[in-house]
């Protein structure tokens, strides 16, 4: 076997991730820079490049997250991929971590490849946990044509993320504790992707911040809607909507600069998915199911007993 034909994979650190950003997504990138438990392994062939496998694992977790998997389209068919997950099961397994998961769109091009590559490697069968729906200015002028304007309580006021002094910014990070926000529902709950500050709403009463429609901003170009929440004693009243509604509007006025925008609904969430089939399905442009998958990672010593 000449050098050609040797596939090596190995975990990837500093300068040598270099060549193979270009096979996963530029935000995918910035999280391996500056988030820590981010790992990549690359494959290659004769020193190229040729693949790459990017995982997150976190030190207070067993469960590790594959975020994505590529091997180039011309070196297909020889194991890479294969090769790669047995790598990142490896590394999983010295690193201390019981589980590994991954999510994909059911619509994506290599979505294919991807099922049928995991199921080789032993992952379980996939199942779908959320739907994404993928939109544009589309959306955002049907949501403002068909909705009226907010007639909030008396007491309640919206206001723009950017307005924020910074003790009131401190005093959102100290909600997290006292209103037991999950960190998914919490502006700091994505440590790479800043906060739109134009297009983000605050909920105000009598002055407190009480609500969120927080937006990111995933590209130049397109927002994720990434989180709505409202003080639980709020819930129910239809202020959630309204202050959905009103964040679109004010993404609405800067859609020339920002024109698309995706947000997810988790499967169980039935009374979402309701609304968006009943108000919102004529403004969006594409829904792709999410799904998901799993491996338990089992040491080579156990499983060689």
């Amino acid at each position: 076997m000449n050098a050609e034909d040797v596939i090596e994979c190995r975990v990837l650190t500093g300068f040598h991730c270099l060549p193979f950003a270009q096979y996963t997504t530029p935000h995918t990138n910035r999280r391996c820079e500056h988030e820590a438990g981010m790992t990549m392994i690359g494959a290659s062939i004769g020193g190229r490049p040729v693949g790459l496998a990017v995982f997150s694992c976190q030190n207070d977790s067993e469960k590790a997250s594959l975020e994505s998997i590529f091997v180039h389209p011309d070196a297909r068919r020889r194991g890479i991929g294969r090769g790669l997950l047995k790598a990142v099961h490896s590394t999983l397994v010295d690193m201390g971590a019981a589980e590994v998961g991954g999510t994909w769109f059911h619509d994506a091009p290599s979505a294919g490849l991807v099922e049928r590559l995991l199921a080789d490697s032993g992952w379980s069968d996939p199942v779908s946990t959320a739907m994404v729906h993928h939109c544009g200015r589309r959306i955002l002028a049907h949501v403002d044509q068909n909705n009226r304007a907010a007639r909030l309580p008396a007491g309640f006021a919206f206001d723009s993320w950017a307005n924020l002094s910074s003790d009131e910014r401190a005093r959102v990070d100290e909600l997290r504790e006292t209103q037991e926000i999950p960190f998914g529902l919490h502006p700091n709950g994505e440590s790479t992707l800043p906060v739109s500050p134009k297009t983000t709403t605050v909920l105000r009463h009598e002055g407190d911040i009480v609500g969120w429609m927080i937006h990111h901003e995933l590209t130049p170009e397109m927002l994720r809607y990434s989180s709505l929440w409202l003080r639980p004693d709020l819930v129910g009243g239809g202020l959630g909507i309204s202050v959905a509604i009103e964040s679109a509007r004010r993404h609405l006025a800067l859609a020339d600069q920002i024109p698309r925008l995706f947000f997810m609904v988790m499967e169980d969430n039935h009374a979402m998915h309701r609304f968006i089939a009943r108000r919102l399905q004529p403004g969006l442009d594409r829904s792709s199911i999410l799904m998901d998958s799993s491996k338990a990672l089992i040491p080579a010593s156990s499983d060689e007993k």
